[in-house]
């Protein structure tokens, strides 16, 4: 399996990881399945009421279902839920514990899902991706790594319908959480229960 990652969705990632560095965000992978491969056509943010703590982070779940049903809605039920995207800043991509017990919930629901982390810091970004994979009765469910490549669609997609806010509106949406957010979060710790 492969996970094609727009190069909008990719930018949006490294924009909003950017943006709440040194702390964790997210959100959440919409796009199309192509056999066992994913085409990720785009990404949704944490949202403006998310809480972001230096190893975790807590969406706002409720926005995200409104920006899940938006796009659905803009694409004529073109769209598919994927699975979730997180920003591990200044650490590896690599799945933590809770990470794995995340994509575990979420494989429950939605048949083959993925989980991209982004890594990044000063001087590096790269993104890795898994997906659930139940085999079958007697085979164990497993966190399996996947190739994630960048592509550029072509424009007869029409994904600017489906885009949401351009990276700018965006971003400002963002900042202006940021802002609100930065500081309470900063007390936020990594428990059990946080969802990445």
């Amino acid at each position: 399996m492969t996970l094609w990652l727009s190069a909008a969705a990719n930018r949006r990632i490294l924009q909003l990881g950017t943006a709440f560095h040194p702390l964790e965000t997210g959100g959440v992978m919409l796009g199309w399945h192509d056999g066992d491969d994913r085409i990720v056509a785009r990404v949704i943010g944490p949202g403006p009421r998310a809480m972001h703590g230096r190893h975790a982070f807590i969406p706002d779940h409720v926005w995200q279902l409104e920006q899940i049903g938006q796009a659905f809605s803009a694409s004529a039920g073109d769209l598919d839920y994927l699975g979730d995207w997180h920003t591990h800043p200044d650490t590896p991509a690599v799945m933590s514990n809770e990470d794995h017990m995340t994509l575990r919930r979420i494989g429950k629901r939605v048949p083959r899902a993925a989980m991209l982390i982004a890594s990044l810091s000063e001087k590096r970004y790269e993104s890795r991706a898994w997906t659930y994979n139940k085999p079958g009765l007697l085979a164990r469910a497993r966190s399996v790594e996947t190739d994630v490549r960048i592509f550029e669609p072509p424009e007869e997609w029409g994904l600017e319908k489906i885009g949401g806010p351009s990276a700018i509106q965006g971003l400002s949406l963002i900042s202006n959480v940021i802002v609100s957010c930065r500081f309470a979060a900063t007390d936020l710790a990594p428990s059990p229960n946080l969802r990445h």
